[in-house]
């Protein structure tokens, strides 16, 4: 049986010593021609150099349910409303809004991991970190996971827009986030799509951790609906291109160079503030959500409770490249064995944004965390079962 916590530690055995008491690092900034470079996966590697054909699905949801599009605004309003009693709700989908996301993010590390990440990286030690994933123009995002294209192909009108005397506004410090927002389209959700190739790519670089950063990042789209900016299709569209984007960065074995130099300089960081290897300190710590709370939270939000409206017996088409979003977890596993554990965890057919197009693939029913979670075994033909 196989499990990626029990894959990532065997891994890290083969090519980690024991070490009692781990050095002091010294942290080195990536040479200024590495960043600078231009990588293949800076473009989109689908039709275009955009991601518009994955979160093509929506015209035909909007042109043909109307039902799904009166849900996608009555959740908004549930969402916004529901958040007015709830001070630190608001006060996180604020800090989401507009604090570095390498930042907000790091709970995902757990309680005390977390603190120690955002004292390194207060300290100026995660330079690689910071250049990769800091701030909105973090080198890892690449122009074509900006949304901008899509947003005005689609031209979709905000929420609170559309629905101004349902829509409860929150802000901090006199900031009006939606002064900005108002002409600006809302499909897909540029800030689900920061958080989720942000999320993805931690979950590739600890995937230990891979169930918790997925699922802070569904937390940081979700936070969105909370503000009334976007909808739950927007995050969802948004997910998609971030998760899409983050495969193209991990297909691409000189952008992969650099995010495995900032997963060393992050680990071997957290390991000398904890004075031990990270496994122990993972166990040892208080989690953002345990794998099976993780797991729950996160494949709710790729649907958002909407009902199936396509073909729910169509047959699963894994996207190109989502192979390496969980090869970092199964790293024995071949593409063909890999693809088939993302059948198996695969979300069912038929929900809104599932592309059903002849010939083409789903990255809505991509589920990464009940992949991450799941237990497999492989029998002598080389045939995987997935538990």
């Amino acid at each position: 049986m196989i499990t990626a916590a029990a894959a990532v530690a065997a891994t890290i055995a083969l090519v980690a010593p024991a070490q009692a008491a781990p050095a002091k690092p010294t942290p080195e900034p990536f040479p200024v021609t590495d960043l600078a470079r231009l990588y293949a996966s800076d473009i989109s590697s689908y039709p275009g150099g955009t991601y518009l054909q994955i979160v093509d699905p929506f015209a035909e949801v909007r042109r043909d349910h109307p039902a799904i599009m009166r849900s996608n605004l009555a959740k908004v309003i549930e969402i916004n409303n529901g958040a007015a009693d709830d001070p630190a709700r608001q006060r996180r989908a604020l800090a989401d809004a507009h604090d570095d996301p390498l930042w907000t993010m790091s709970d995902a590390f757990g309680a005390k991991l977390g603190r120690d990440f955002r004292a390194a990286l207060a300290a100026g030690r995660l330079p690689k970190t910071k250049a990769l994933f800091s701030d909105y123009l973090a080198r890892a995002g690449g122009p074509a996971s900006a949304t901008l294209v899509e947003k005005y192909v689609f031209d979709n009108p905000r929420p609170f827009v559309v629905a101004p005397t349902k829509i409860r506004r929150y802000m901090r410090g006199g900031v009006d986030e939606y002064a900005s927002l108002r002409t600006n389209p809302s499909y897909p959700s540029g800030h689900s799509a920061l958080f989720f190739w942000r999320g993805t790519l931690f979950a590739t670089m600890f995937p230990e951790l891979g169930p918790q950063f997925l699922a802070r990042a569904a937390e940081g789209g979700y936070h969105r609906i909370v503000l009334g900016v976007h909808y739950p299709l927007d995050v969802i569209g948004g997910a998609m291109v971030g998760q899409a984007a983050a495969a193209d960065r991990r297909h691409d074995p000189q952008f992969r160079r650099l995010l495995d130099q900032s997963a060393t300089e992050i680990r071997r960081e957290l390991e000398w503030r904890c004075g031990a290897a990270l496994s122990v300190c993972i166990s040892a710590d208080t989690p953002y959500l345990d794998d099976a709370d993780a797991e729950r939270i996160y494949t709710y939000h790729l649907t958002y409770g909407f009902p199936q409206i396509g073909a729910k017996n169509h047959r699963m088409i894994v996207p190109h490249r989502a192979v390496d979003l969980i090869r970092p977890a199964f790293p024995s596993l071949t593409d063909a064995q890999l693809r088939q554990i993302l059948v198996a965890t695969a979300l069912p057919a038929g929900h809104p944004l599932d592309d059903q197009r002849p010939g083409h693939s789903s990255w809505q029913r991509i589920d990464l965390v009940r992949a991450y979670n799941a237990t497999v075994s492989v029998d002598e033909q080389g045939r995987v079962t997935v538990r």
